[in-house]
Parts: C-alpha cells; structure tokens; sequence
C-alpha cells in the first residue's frame, strides 16, 4: 500500500473514532439533560394539579366526573402522556382508560401517602414504561387525601432525544464527509511534496546525497532564502574552519558562520561563476546556482575551492602556455633569420651573412640583458620577453619605458597575479592597436615598486575604448571585442587590483589610444 493511501486511510481512522465518541458524548449529555428536565417539569405540574381545589374538592367528595373534567382539560392543555388521580386508599378516582377506575394503584415505591412525599420513578405501570412523578394532595386540614401520578412515557421521550440527535448526527457526518474530502486533499499533497517518492525511497536519496556531498571535493553550501543553512559537506566545513559536528551546522544562520554573507544572502537568483571571493580570511574561487522550484527562488547551492589550489594550477598551465607561446615565436623569427642566412649563403654574400649572425646575435642577448636587469622577477622576465617578440611578430613595437625595475618579490602581490594583470593588459593593447590602421604600431610598458605603490602603466595606439561601455569595461563579461570567451581579462585585472586596495585609471593617449596606470600600496593587501 501506497505512503499516500496510509496516511489517508490513518486520518480516515482517527477522525471516523473521535467523531464517533463526540456523537456518543453528545448523545449521554442530552439523556441525563432530558430526563433532568423532563422530570422537573413533571414534577411541578403534579404538584400545581394535587394544589387545584377543584382537584381537591372532587377528591373529597369522590366526584369522578368532575375529576375526568378536570383530567381532560389539563390534557388538552398541557403535553404530559398520561394522569391518574387516587383517593387516601390508592385507589383509582381518575384514569385515561374508565375501564381501571376503582381499583388499586400500582405502586413499586410507597410514601406519597404513607409520609407525604414527593417522588420521581421510572418504570413500568398501567400506561406502559415511564417517567412519573407522584405527589400527595393535601385538603385544608393540612391531611394527605389523595395522590396525583403524572407520566411521561418513555416512547415520547425517545422521540424528543431523537428529533435533536438526528440532526447532531446528521451534522457530524457532513463534517466527517468533510474531512474525507480534506484527507485525500492532505495525503495528495504531502505525495506531491514528496515527488511522488516513497519514505524509503526519500531516505535513499537522502543517503545517496550525503554521500556526493562527502564525496564532492569542493566545499558545497546550499541556504535557503532566509540565508539559514540546509545542507554543507565536510570540505567546506574544513575549509572555513567551522567547528562542530557537520548536522549541528545545518539550521544555522549562514551570516553567523560566514564573513562576509552577502554573496550568500542574496535575493537575485542570478547564477554567478569563477567570482573571487574572500570568506572567513580564505580567497576561494566559487560557483553560485539559484534553487528554483515551480518558477520560485528557494535559495542558492555555492560550491567553491581554495583560491591557490586554483591559483596554483592556473600558474602551471599559464607558463606551459607561456613557453609554448615563446617557442613558437622565437620558431617563427629563427625560420625567417635562418631562411634570410640560407639565402645569402647560397649567394656566396658570406661576410653580409656573418655580419647579419653577430648583430641579431647581439640584439637577442642586449634584449635579455635589458630585461633581466630591470625585472628581477624571473616568471616576470619570461613574460615580458615573450611579449616582446609577440608585438615583433604581430608587426608592433613594444618599448621598455626607462625607469622600469621591478624585485624579485612582486609585493603585494604574488607573481601568478601580477603576470595575469601584465599578460591581460598587454594582450587588450595588442588587440587595440591592430584595430587602429592609422596607429604608429607603439606600446609602451612601464612597471616600477620602487617607492611605496607598485606602479604599473601600460599605453597603446589604439581606437581607444567605446564610451558606451567605458563606465562598465571592468564589469565582467563586458567587452568590445564581437567574437569569442571575452569580458574576463580587465575584469579580474579589477578583482586583482581591489584585493589590495589599489586603484585603475583609464586616461587617452595621444594621438590615440589608451592609457592604463594601476596604483597598488605596497603591505596593505586585504
């Protein structure tokens, strides 16, 4: 049987008992008040009847018909089922059937005459099974004379009880009908809740998503809208130093474990990828995914990785990449160097050969010479080189602006993160000034942490940036160029710069072109 018909056919059980012993509550209630009330009453109108003179004249004087007048008149008028007056003797001066005039009472409980009082009993007579009330008359000597007995019979005493509880029981099984309706409504939605899914089949995928999350190497944090915790995995818990049992962390505000929150707590359902981010004092690279369910936001899943696991990986392929893009420079310029020496060989211009040899030769080691001296810092050196010779192939001079002097620690900043900044900004100088046909094919590179900012200047000939996006060129995914993965260089250049509190101006260059200068305080980063 199916969770849904369990828990349906539950509350059909458990509505269906407690309806039934309201019913029956109800139903005990209303006897003891009917007999209450029943008795009351006809206890008073015996005593108003055993009072009347008439009544007690006609006692006295032994006057059936004018007690039979009496009778009928009070049975007419009053909704009592029957009435027998006796004489001192019990025996019978009045009675509904003529025929039981004269003859003895029946009595199973003696005082109304003996000690004159008043009583209720309920049993069976000459009228059938009943509720009476017998009270002693008394004449004008104060000397008990007779007794009136007055009767409700019991069948129209069921009659009463039954005209209000039919309609008791008539409502109480609308109401269950109601429940009914409201049960399969309930069950319904708690299957839907479940997705359809069985209790076992719930705590299956439960266990199954506690082991991926143990499993994943990321640190995984999923919040609700509300930014409290729902679900994180050990890796993140280690890696933001969290301390506590992993189930102890769920339910938590995510803004009393994490600083700064915000990345967390916000209500966009924006996805965001690769950010940059700095959390309880970890530079962490993370991935933000909005939890939709029904076409409503219910909160994100943020996964996330150590900043220089990321870091270091990326430097590794940066300077493969680094080394294969210089190789396949230096390639290109031999073949053309080798091909131009084969040539004057074959023309037997040998002295021109050899002079051409001894100045390239020159050239190359005055190039590393210059290079080495002003940048001390090697995985720098080995970029700027290999710039050098990609501006020479793309037909472009790339100048060393006098002055230029960079240490063997990049401080603040460490060498993968500068070498992105010097890479992407001489990259977009590139690009720039091969758009620009009337250029004078110049870029110009400055870099200097002599004083107490790391300074760095990069100036091209360009077309100059679009001022439709000039307000908005660090933004990520922001760019001008029409093709391809864009819109990420200036904006980590920017995330880069920020961490350390450093600035970026954006100025014209002249005749045109672009100038970047970037102002970076040395021992401040955050």
């Amino acid at each position: 049987m199916s969770f849904q018909w369990r828990v349906f056919l539950l509350l059909l059980v458990a509505f269906t008992l407690l309806l039934g012993a309201l019913n029956k509550f109800m139903e005990y209630q209303l006897d003891n008040y009917l007999t209450d009330k029943v008795s009351e009453i006809a206890m008073n109108q015996a005593k108003i009847i055993a009072s009347m003179d008439d009544v007690i004249e006609g006692v006295e004087q032994r006057d059936t018909q004018k007690l039979k007048k009496i009778a009928d008149r009070l049975s007419m008028e009053s909704n009592f089922s029957y009435l027998v007056i006796g004489d001192e003797n019990s025996i019978r001066l009045y009675h509904p059937n003529p025929e039981k005039i004269g003859y003895t009472m029946q009595w199973n409980k003696p005082g109304a005459l003996e000690r004159g009082e008043s009583y209720i009993i309920s049993s069976e007579g000459s009228m059938g099974l009943a509720l009476r009330a017998k009270t002693p008359i008394w004449n004008k000597n104060n000397q008990v004379i007779g007794v009136i007995s007055l009767g409700y019979l019991n069948s129209k005493i069921d009659m009463w009880r039954s005209n209000q509880i039919l309609p008791l029981t008539s409502a109480l099984l609308f109401i269950l009908f109601i429940l009914i309706l409201l049960s399969w409504q309930f069950s319904t939605h708690i299957k839907k809740q479940m997705m359809g899914m069985e209790p076992m089949e719930i705590a299956r995928v439960q266990r199954q998503q506690d082991a991926l999350f143990g499993a994943v190497f990321e640190g995984l944090i999923a919040v609700d809208t509300e930014g409290k915790i729902t679900a994180i995995n050990q890796n993140a818990q280690k890696m933001l130093k969290l301390a506590g049992a992993v189930k102890y962390l769920v339910g938590h505000q995510v803004q009393d474990l994490i600083t700064p929150s915000d990345y967390f707590l916000e209500t966009s359902g924006t996805n965001r990828i690769d950010d940059l981010l700095i959390i309880n004092s970890l530079k962490i690279i993370a991935n933000r995914v909005g939890i939709w369910i029904d076409g409503e936001f219910q909160g994100w899943v943020i996964s996330f990785r150590r900043h220089d696991e990321i870091n270091t990986l990326s430097a590794q392929l940066s300077q493969i990449q680094q080394y294969v893009e210089n190789l396949r420079t230096l390639r290109h310029e031999h073949l053309n160097w080798i091909s131009t020496i084969g040539g004057l060989l074959q023309l037997k211009e040998y002295d021109r050969a050899l002079e051409m040899v001894k100045f390239e030769s020159s050239n190359q080691q005055s190039l590393i010479d210059s290079i080495s001296q002003m940048f001390q810092n090697r995985l720098i050196a080995g970029l700027l080189f290999g710039k050098y010779h990609r501006a020479k192939e793309l037909g472009l001079e790339m100048q060393f602006v006098p002055g230029s002097t960079l240490n063997v620690n990049a401080n603040p900043l460490t060498d993968n993160e500068l070498a992105s900044i010097l890479g992407n900004l001489l990259n977009n100088a590139f690009e720039a000034t091969l758009k620009n046909p009337n250029s004078n094919k110049l870029i110009e590179f400055f870099i200097s942490d002599e004083g107490s900012e790391l300074i760095i200047e990069v100036s091209d000939n360009g077309c100059g940036i679009d001022p439709d996006i000039r307000d908005t060129i660090f933004t990520r995914g922001v760019t001008s160029k029409n093709s391809g993965d864009h819109g990420i260089g200036l904006y980590l250049v920017k995330t880069y710069v920020d961490q350390y509190n450093g600035t970026i101006t954006i100025d014209d260059n002249e005749p045109s072109g672009t100038v970047f200068s970037i102002f970076i305080p040395k021992g401040k980063g955050s």
